[in-house]
């Protein structure tokens, strides 16, 4: 209905405006027809100036101007039927009754109004341009046509335009072009507008149609849909951003699946060991000394260690961890963890190097707490994953608005399938990188959270000690 009311509208549109093109052409061919009249005058009124020396004559004598304008241009009005119409006075005017009882005149009393209209119109002036014959009413006409005799201008002949249709038959022309053009809009344009509204509604509904299943079909649950683009238009475009929503919200599904089933996982097994732990203590097999009371302590430690990684890591994934920043000296900040750090590197047997450090301070907008424990989250990495005894080399790169800090430990490395998937939630490579190290694979994913917090970017890479490589890219303080 819109697209048919929009081609209604415009349909409609063009016919006013047809119209009015049309009634203003026909009046300014009119015009043009009667402008061309005026040049059959203008060798009869030189033949009189030239025969009097003067307008005086035509000035006193008005049946002398009416007689040289009824045989000038009673061809304008009459077919060349041999009529004797200049011999003829002209016919009196439509008398009022006839005007009120609507009879039509004869034709002849037609061309004598209408000569009468024309000639009324036509004004000659003298060499001064002051009025000799016709009205001043209505002022000078415009484009007026220069009478000369002898190389001298000796007046000017001009005739005032008409300003819209007076004569019934011109009324009646132009109502029949009116007509005509109305009738074309009704039986043609009408039903093209229908035709084409309902042919591209079809074209437009059945894509929105099939996106609206689809979408159902999403809230249902069938994230494997996908749906096939037709064209390139915005339709097209809206049904490759549905598969791409699919896409997404079927990995997202994906991943909700393995988080719980990792979560599950990672709790079941201290979980586990503390009730066997127990269930030995219950039944006498253990006894509660130093040794067994360690093992447990060591297991609530690691289930703490778990709850407080996930708690940590769902607040920044929502976005509710608050960052307090500040502008500090990154450097100094990485420092202060090491020292803070240094016996249980020591104990460890991690051996840090810090050369590859700057020396002067580095200044960056940032919250201390959250950077300092992404520090810790690293070398916590290192501690956990590095062969003993290992080591640790720490380094900057600056650059002209941003700096890096590297983190590169020793053997053993990570293939490079696992390198992009370090970052996500509780993976661990199997092969070196598993549970007896006492990870559970959250500290590198709230790593990437707290460096994207303050709009840097964090990646692996190999090592060339052998180990991993972590690059923090962070931007400086303006």
């Amino acid at each position: 209905m819109a697209i048919f009311l929009a081609c209604l509208l415009i349909a409609g549109g063009l016919g006013g405006i047809l119209q009015y093109r049309l009634n203003r052409s026909f009046l300014d061919y009119l015009n043009e027809q009667e402008n061309r009249s005026l040049t059959q005058l203008e060798s009869r009124l030189v033949d009189v100036y030239e025969a009097r020396g003067s307008w005086e004559e035509l000035e006193q004598n008005p049946q002398l101007w009416t007689s040289i304008l009824l045989s000038a241009v009673r061809s304008s009005f009459f077919p060349v039927n041999g009529d004797k119409f200049g011999a003829e006075p002209l016919p009196p005017p439509m008398r009022e009754r006839d005007h009120e009882s609507g009879r039509m005149p004869p034709p002849r009393v037609h061309i004598a109004q209408r000569m009468e209209r024309f000639v009324g119109r036509i004004v000659l002036l003298d060499a001064k341009r002051a009025v000799v014959k016709g009205s001043s009413r209505l002022g000078v006409p415009d484009n007026l046509l220069e009478l000369k005799s002898a190389g001298k201008t000796i007046g000017y002949l001009g005739m005032h335009r008409r300003q819209s249709l007076t004569e019934k038959v011109d009324v009646d022309f132009a109502e029949r072009l009116q007509r005509t053009v109305w009738l074309v809009v009704l039986l043609l344009a009408l039903p093209m507008a229908g035709l084409l509204s309902f042919l591209l509604a079809r074209h437009l509904g059945k894509p929105i149609q099939a996106l609206r299943k689809g979408t159902r079909q999403l809230t249902d649950g069938n994230y494997s849909l996908r749906m096939t683009p037709q064209g390139r238009d915005e339709l097209g475009l809206l049904t490759r951003d549905f598969n791409q929503l699919a896409e997404r919200l079927q990995q997202n599904e994906t991943s909700r699946k393995q988080w719980i089933a990792d979560i599950a996982h990672e709790l079941r097994t201290p979980l586990a060991i503390l009730r066997g732990e127990i269930e030995a203590l219950q039944d006498g097999i253990n006894q509660p000394d130093t040794a067994t009371l360690a093992s447990l302590h060591q297991e609530v430690s690691h289930l703490q260690r778990l709850v407080s990684d996930l708690y940590d890591l769902s607040m920044s994934d929502s976005g509710a961890l608050s960052y307090h920043k500040e502008t500090l000296d990154i450097v100094a900040l990485l420092r202060e963890t090491l020292t803070l750090h240094h016996t249980v590197l020591q104990e460890q047997g991690l051996q840090v190097q810090t050369q590859g450090l700057a020396q002067q301070a580095v200044l960056v907008q940032g919250d201390p707490q959250r950077l300092q424990q992404l520090f810790k989250n690293l070398l916590e990495n290192s501690l956990r994953y590095t062969d003993k005894p290992g080591q640790l080399h720490i380094s900057s790169q600056l650059q002209a608005e941003w700096m890096d800090i590297l983190f590169e430990d020793s053997a053993p490395g990570v293939p490079n399938e696992a390198l992009p998937q370090l970052f996500e939630r509780l993976f661990r490579v199997e092969s070196s990188r598993n549970r007896a190290t006492g990870g559970a694979g959250l500290g590198l994913s709230i790593c990437r959270n707290i460096v994207e917090a303050h709009g840097g970017t964090i990646s692996a890479a190999h090592a060339a000690l052998g180990g991993l490589q972590i690059r923090v890219h962070l931007p400086l303080h303006r």
